[in-house]
C-alpha cells in the first residue's frame, strides 16, 4: 500500500550561518531562488546565510525571510526531482513557504508576505515588554493553568507533548517560568525573539495583515494546505488570506497537527527547510512516522531515496 508523503516546513528557530551553501553549490534552483531573494531585498540574503555573522541572521525578520527562502528552493529541488507531497504544512512562519509549495503565490510575493507580516508583529511587538519562554517537562493543560492563574501570558506553542512554549508580558512569563520549576518542570529559558508572537497580544496584527496584503496575489492551493491553528486543510484564496491573519495572534497546536496527518494514513514526512527542529519534535509525538531531513546534499539525497522506495 502506497502511503501518503506530507512536506513539513520549519519556521524561525531553525536558522543558522552555513544553512543551504551545499544545496547553493549543487541546485541552479536553489542559486535562482536566493538571487530573486537578494534582488528583491536589495541585500544579500545568501551571503548571510552562509556567512553570517550569527547575531545579524537570528535577528527575527532576517531569519524568517532566510529559511523561507531556503525552503522554496529544497521545493523547487525536490519538484526538478520529481518528488512530490500529497499535502504540505508549516511550524508558525514555515507557513508561507508550505503555501508556496501549494502554489498559492510565486516566491516573490511570499518573500513579500513573509516581510510585511514580520514587519507588522516586530511593531505591535514593541508596544509591549513581551517575551516567550520554553517550559520543559509539564503537560500542555498543567502550563495552561499556571498561565491563567498567572495572567498576561499563555500557551503559544505546543512542540511536542511535553516542550511547551508560553508567550505573553515579560513580568509574567518570568513568574510561569518560576511556578513551573516549582511544579516540576526539568527546565525552562526565554527564547531570543522580539515580541510575544503567538499569543493575544498580537491580535492588532491581524486587521493590518488583511488590509496590506493583497489578497488577488493569492489562489487557491493546488496541494492540501493544512492550518496549524485551525487543524483543517485551506479550501480558496479568501479562507488562505483568513487563516493567514488570523494565525498571528494564535496557538501552533503542532502536537495535534501531527497527529491528525497520521490519522490521514500520511507515514513519510519531509522536512523542507534547515535543521532538522520539526524532525524532533516528530520523533517526540509519534515515532511511528517515517521522517526525513533535507537541510544538506546528504540529507536531502536520503530523502529523495526513502520516498522513491515507498513508491516503487
Amino acid at each position: 500500500m502506497i502511503r501518503n508523503t506530507v512536506f513539513l516546513y520549519p519556521g524561525q528557530g531553525s536558522q543558522h550561518v552555513g544553512m543551504g551553501f551545499d544545496l547553493h553549490q549543487n541546485h541552479s534552483e536553489m542559486r535562482q531562488i536566493f538571487d530573486r531573494a537578494d534582488r528583491f531585498l536589495g541585500f544579500s540574503l545568501s551571503q548571510l546565510c552562509f556567512e553570517g555573522p550569527i547575531e545579524k541572521l537570528n535577528q527575527d525578520l532576517n531569519a524568517q525571510l532566510a529559511i523561507y527562502t531556503l525552503s522554496c528552493g529544497l521545493t523547487e529541488i525536490l519538484k526538478k526531482q520529481n518528488i512530490r507531497s500529497d499535502a504540505v504544512a508549516g511550524y508558525s512562519s514555515g507557513f508561507y513557504a508550505a503555501a508556496y509549495a501549494a502554489g498559492c503565490f510565486d516566491f516573490s510575493y511570499g518573500l513579500e508576505i513573509v516581510w510585511r507580516a514580520g514587519k507588522i508583529l516586530l511593531d505591535e511587538g514593541r508596544k509591549i515588554n513581551g517575551s516567550m519562554a520554553v517550559i520543559f517537562g509539564l503537560p500542555r493543560k498543567q502550563v495552561a493553568n499556571i498561565c491563567q492563574q498567572v495572567k498576561n501570558v499563555q500557551v503559544a506553542i505546543i512542540n511536542t507533548p511535553r516542550q511547551i512554549i508560553i508567550s505573553g508580558l515579560h513580568a509574567s512569563i518570568k513568574k510561569v517560568m518560576e511556578l513551573s520549576l516549582n511544579a516540576g518542570a526539568l527546565d525552562t529559558y526565554i527564547l531570543p525573539v522580539a515580541a510575544a508572537y503567538h499569543s493575544g497580544f498580537m491580535e492588532p496584527c491581524r486587521e493590518r495583515f488583511l488590509n496590506e496584503i493583497k489578497d488577488r496575489y493569492l489562489k487557491s492551493p493546488l496541494v492540501p494546505l493544512m492550518s496549524y491553528f485551525t487543524l483543517d486543510y485551506v479550501n480558496d484564496q479568501k479562507e488562505l488570506m483568513e487563516i493567514m491573519a488570523s494565525q498571528l495572534s494564535n496557538p501552533v497546536l503542532w502536537v495535534d497537527l501531527i497527529k491528525k496527518l497520521g490519522h490521514n494514513n500520511n507515514r513519510l514526512l519531509i522536512e523542507v527547510g534547515p535543521g532538522a527542529v520539526l524532525f524532533r519534535t516528530v520523533r517526540w509525538i509519534d515515532r511511528t512516522f517515517e521522517i526525513a531531513v533535507t537541510a544538506t546534499e546528504e540529507g536531502l539525497k536520503k530523502a529523495i531515496n526513502r520516498h522513491n522506495l515507498k513508491y516503487e
